[in-house]
């Protein structure tokens, strides 16, 4: 799983949840009811209904003039217009913040890492490895390995299945059936040093994990594979490091 891919997976995340989040404050505004003028003419009306005592005892209610010929609960022969229904504005969609994807690399190389014999690697047996091999978790909840001093990792380690990250509060429940090591060009270091670098951790975390070691077609890691990466690292870096 490369850098690249992780980040644009936390992007799409990104936007559905705000898509969602919109969508759900638009329904609620909707779904409250609105005071209408029919009903707030009904509330006035009953108030005028309201007898009265009078001195001559009959209980007939004070009529006022100008309110003559309004039947009851309506509003009879006054020329009185409803008001426009007011529609709520739609709030604008919020754009995304953009996260920066950084420049695409040069080359990647990828070893894989699947437990054999049906075997599933805990979060216990992975934390371990990690610890054992020097790894520390971070960006983009995988492992990576840095220099001292340096921002850039060396190389990193996902897990192998979608969607490639580890979660950091469920070490005790996790289970998976491999990892994916990877390693970026341009690095902090030379390609070459920092190829025997990945292979001796890959190697090593194997042992640990119980885990047989794939070049990234997962294909059994041979000698011929390895000769070759090595040969195209010393290209590389006479590449980018042209003798005079």
């Amino acid at each position: 799983m490369e850098a690249s891919t992780l980040r644009w997976i936390l992007v799409i995340a990104g936007i559905i949840v705000i898509g969602i989040v919109w969508m759900l404050s638009t329904r609620e505004k909707n779904s409250k009811p609105k005071a209408t003028r029919r009903s707030k003419e009904k509330k006035r009306n009953k108030g005028a209904n309201r007898r009265e005592p009078t001195l001559d005892g009959t209980g007939s209610p004070a009529v006022d003039e100008s309110m003559e010929g309004v039947e009851t609960g309506g509003q009879g022969e006054l020329a009185i217009d409803e008001e426009p229904r007011i529609e709520p504005r739609m709030k604008p969609t919020p754009k995304p913040r953009q996260v920066p994807l950084g420049p695409p690399p040069d080359h990647i190389i990828t070893l894989f890492l699947l437990a054999r014999d049906n075997h599933v690697i805990t979060g216990a047996e992975l934390l371990q490895a990690t610890v054992s091999t020097g790894m520390e978790f971070g960006d983009m909840n995988i492992f990576h390995r840095r220099p001292e001093g340096e921002e850039k990792p060396v190389f990193s380690m996902a897990n192998a299945a979608k969607p490639g990250q580890f979660e950091r509060d469920e070490w005790n429940t996790f289970e998976t059936t491999g990892v994916v090591l990877f390693m970026t060009l341009p690095g902090p270091m030379h390609a070459l040093d920092g190829w025997d670098s990945m292979l001796a951790t890959a190697r090593r975390i194997g042992e640990i994990l119980q885990a047989d070691l794939l070049d990234d077609q997962r294909n059994p890691f041979s000698r011929q594979r390895e000769a070759q990466i090595r040969e195209d690292m010393r290209e590389y870096n006479r590449k980018k490091n042209p003798g005079p």
